[in-house]
């Protein structure tokens, strides 16, 4: 059975279908895209409408409850009268747009409505529909209530080169495999996940094998899963992981869209990306229904970059607008030093350790009170030194703000009086 919000959505797909031809249907990780778009096409085919089903990895053919699944890869436009496409953030890529485009009717599920660079959809879609946000599902029992930390020891970034718009992977398997950033997101997931059972997105299958060493000398039961692992010995791992016998599951580019895995109460973030649609799919997978909170332990510093799970995002067709170059942006995020807890940035006190944040000229709310004290600090300034008359109330004034030594002589010549110091009686 549907839910409310399925409904409701499912309503609005089909209004909007009725005036385009390929609309694009949003809805967050977690909130049930499958059920919508199988409900779409049995309703569909009982009509007598031959309706395709697109996936863009054979791993997930298996566990769509769908009996007309495929791959883009392995599909050829022919007569459908309505295509279905999974994960559809993937359909304004070459391969995809030049099949996409032959084809009368197109429905896309997405939870991340853009590109990887940013930029939109709208070179296939003609109108988007979008169902209930993170925050709001996180609210009506849904999803998962989170806490998300993002402690130090997140490898240097700098200088590695970016490639289709995300960091190249031989460079950055090399920064984030490096002994202590490895050693450091083991040691944190120790002391702040409380050994739950976690999921934990690695940059390649080298880096995976060296965060499994690691969590193995800890003690702690890890498997790894990848695209490149037979079907069988898959499952089985993923077997064990439903059963409890494993506690940290590792995956390279395949967990994190769409592919059916059993609840996690954890996820740790090992994957630096530039990619919001990326992050999003992977923080999703621990937001599942649970009966403690789940947490997300980013140990990439993507949130820095990309914001909180629920923050509120304004998807459009069109994509976002790159920032200005120069331009400062506002903290996404709010990192406290003490518990490593990340909250909104305009929260000055940290709702998990009430550790009270220094202002920070980054949040708007911030950046008019700094503005002020620092306006009345050179209102005191100016008043301090019309005070100070002579040099050695100068040299007081210069002593107590740090100035370079010939300050109070440069002050002094700057009124056209002469230098003279008093002499001592």
């Amino acid at each position: 059975m549907l839910r409310p919000y399925q409904i409701q959505l499912l309503g609005d797909i089909r209004r909007e279908m009725r005036v385009h031809k390929r609309v694009l249907a949003v809805l967050p990780t977690g909130g049930g895209k499958t059920r919508i778009f199988c409900e779409i096409a049995q309703k569909a085919r009982s009509r007598g409408a031959k309706v395709q089903v697109l996936v863009h990895r054979r791993e997930l053919v298996d566990q769509t409850p769908d009996e007309s699944v495929c791959t883009i890869q392995s599909w050829r436009p022919s007569d459908e009268d309505l295509v279905i496409v999974d994960e559809a953030h993937h359909s304004c890529a070459r391969t995809w747009l030049e099949k996409l485009s032959a084809c009368d009717r197109v429905l896309g599920f997405t939870a991340t409505p853009q590109r990887l660079d940013g930029g939109g959809l709208d070179a296939l879609y003609s109108a988007m529909v979008t169902g209930p946000s993170s925050a709001d599902l996180i609210d009506e029992g849904w999803l998962s209530r989170y806490k998300l930390f993002c402690p130090p020891g997140a490898a240097d970034l700098r200088g590695i080169r970016r490639v289709a718009g995300d960091y190249g992977k031989r460079q950055l398997t090399e920064a984030v495999s490096q002994t202590r950033v490895v050693a450091a997101a083991v040691r944190n997931w120790l002391t702040l996940a409380g050994r739950r059972q976690t999921i934990a997105f690695c940059v390649s299958i080298a880096h995976m094998e060296k965060v499994q060493s690691s969590f193995v000398a800890a003690g702690i039961d890890c498997a790894c899963i990848d695209g490149k692992m037979p079907k069988g010995q898959r499952d089985d791992v993923i077997k064990r992981f439903r059963e409890q016998q494993i506690t940290v599951l590792l995956s390279v580019d395949l967990i994190s869209e769409g592919f059916d895995v059993p609840a996690c109460d954890c996820v740790l973030l090992l994957r630096p990306t530039q990619s919001l649609g990326l992050h999003l799919q992977q923080v999703g997978r621990a937001l599942r229904p649970s009966s403690q909170h789940a947490v997300i332990l980013d140990a990439a510093g993507n949130s820095q970059h990309h914001g909180l799970p629920d923050d509120a995002r304004s998807w459009q067709l069109q994509g976002t607008q790159k920032r200005r170059a120069g331009l400062v942006p506002n903290l996404a995020v709010r990192i406290c030093p003490r518990c490593f807890g990340v909250h909104r940035p305009h929260l000055q006190i940290c709702p998990f350790c009430q550790y009270r944040h220094a202002l920070d000229s980054r949040i708007p709310e911030e950046r008019d009170i700094l503005l002020q004290e620092h306006e009345q600090k050179k209102r005191d300034l100016r008043r301090q030194i019309g005070h100070a008359r002579t040099i050695e109330q100068l040299e007081e004034v210069r002593k107590e703000r740090g100035y370079k030594p010939g300050w109070a002589e440069h002050i002094i010549r700057s009124r056209g009086q002469r230098v003279h110091y008093a002499r001592n009686s």
